[in-house]
């Protein structure tokens, strides 16, 4: 393998100058096995899976919210079948 130390080149891509050694160790065969490219398909499936994660839990918590509201207005609605008596026309805030 070839390390260099120091190398010039010009516009057209013809070398001038180079300063370079040829290395034969250990870390000869060590190297980087994978590039941003390669798992870039990976990093943009956990991203959308945090997304939809995040959005999961928004709904969530809205749904909670408005769980409890819908609650709290069936138990205020006047129910059809139900007649009217003086005491719910008079006092609307007594619970029946």
């Amino acid at each position: 393998m070839k390390v260099y130390n120091k190398i010039i080149i010009d516009k057209n891509n013809q070398t001038i100058f180079e300063d370079s050694f040829e290395y034969d160790g250990p870390l000869l065969h060590c190297g980087i096995h994978y590039d941003f490219k390669s798992t870039r398909g990976a990093k943009a499936m956990e991203k959308k899976a945090k997304r939809e994660k995040k959005l999961a839990e928004r709904r969530a918590k809205r749904q909670a919210k408005l769980g409890d509201k819908k609650q709290e207005d069936n138990s205020k609605k006047i129910k059809i079948d139900e007649p009217l008596s003086l005491d719910f026309i008079t006092n609307p805030d007594k619970e029946k």
